[in-house]
């Protein structure tokens, strides 16, 4: 079997982590700002100051309270898997790279939308085709099942 490709690998960084994470610190900044303006209000506001901060204060609560209001219903986004059965794997000197050609993905059923920014031109067995990386892929947000 003979495969001409040109490869290219696009990787992009995975701030899931640092987002939920971001969430946690803000809530519990709101919470606290909350606390010292809630403190430092006098039991009756009679100057402009102290009604700014009270607005304030009533302003870092909401917030708090809509980031405590999660839909329960909310379901968790489903990735595509790219079927393992069309998977091509080339195995080089330096390292091996796992390629899918598009022709065998559509014959599997896979009628998810590729990335174009993953597609590289190859001719297998004769015949021009669209392959993608699974590196690639995998970074779109594709799950790649195990052969």
């Amino acid at each position: 079997m003979s495969v001409e490709a040109e490869v290219k690998d696009h990787r992009i960084a995975r701030r899931g982590a640092v987002v939920a994470g971001l969430g946690f610190w803000l809530t519990g900044g709101a919470l606290v700002m909350a606390l010292v303006l809630g403190l430092a209000m006098p039991a009756k506001a009679d100057k402009k100051d102290d009604l700014i901060k009270g607005l304030a204060a009533a302003l870092v609560v909401g917030v708090i309270i809509s980031e405590l209001d999660h839909s329960p219903d909310a379901k968790p986004v489903k990735q595509p898997k790219v079927p393992a059965v069309c998977a091509i794997t080339i195995h080089g000197d330096e390292r091996s790279v796992t390629l899918y050609p598009e022709r065998c993905l559509r014959r599997e059923g896979f009628d998810y939308r590729l990335p174009r920014s993953c597609a590289n031109s190859a001719t297998i067995y004769g015949r021009e085709d669209r392959v993608y990386s699974a590196s690639c892929l995998r970074s779109a947000g594709f799950r790649i099942e195990r052969h």
